[in-house]
């Protein structure tokens, strides 16, 4: 009788000159063409520029007298802790006369109020007739 020997042959064994890509290959060669092509359907094209802002932005002002300890802390060196100091300095010398009355609260950094003073204003309400 005779024996049938099977030989396996590895289907996993890579040779140059199969035309079979492995997943990882395909996904590179798709993602590179993606990278190529879509720019061109884009609104403005592969030439998309940034535009300017509109300068009809109004700056940050603080009220001085009302305005939020978080307002306070959108300044620059002004933290939580010192926003909340502000507030508590406003509320217990409150009408304030001038924005250097502020120089009376704890703890602001040297030079902080000049640095400040561009963004910071009274918003008083005009008295009733």
């Amino acid at each position: 009788m005779r024996s049938a020997v099977a030989v396996k042959s590895d289907s996993h064994s890579h040779h140059p000159a199969s035309s079979h890509l492995p997943g990882a290959e395909v996904a590179l060669i798709v993602l590179s063409l993606l990278i190529l092509v879509l720019p061109a359907f884009t609104p403005d094209g592969p030439e998309a520029r940034l535009l300017p802002v509109s300068s009809d932005v109004e700056p940050l002002a603080i009220d001085v007298e009302s305005a939020p300890w978080y307002e306070w802390a959108l300044l620059e060196g002004i933290g939580e802790v010192r926003a909340r100091r502000i507030v508590d300095y406003v509320s217990r010398h409150r009408p304030l006369e001038s924005i250097e009355q502020l120089s009376g609260v704890p703890g602001l950094p040297r030079g902080w109020l000049e640095k400040a003073r561009p963004f910071l204003g009274f918003r008083r309400k005009a008295p009733a007739p």
